[in-house]
């Protein structure tokens, strides 16, 4: 069966009967998938604020003041 989670998408087999990860295992997994979804959301607001057109200019920076 696909599975697609925002731009990542794999294709997993299920198996009938007992799931083959026990429930440690899977929460260990959805932990890691939620924490690379906020890494991917964080970056891609990193990537929004960069590109992103201003009314102003930004303060001068002081170097070696």
């Amino acid at each position: 069966m696909p599975v697609h989670i925002g731009e990542m998408s794999s294709y997993v087999t299920v198996l009938d009967g007992d799931l083959p990860l026990n429930e440690e295992q899977l929460d260990k997994l959805v932990q890691l998938v939620l924490k690379k979804l906020a890494e991917k959301e964080r970056e891609q607001g990193y990537i929004q604020e960069a590109t992103q057109l201003r009314r102003r200019a930004a303060p001068a920076l002081r170097i070696g003041d």
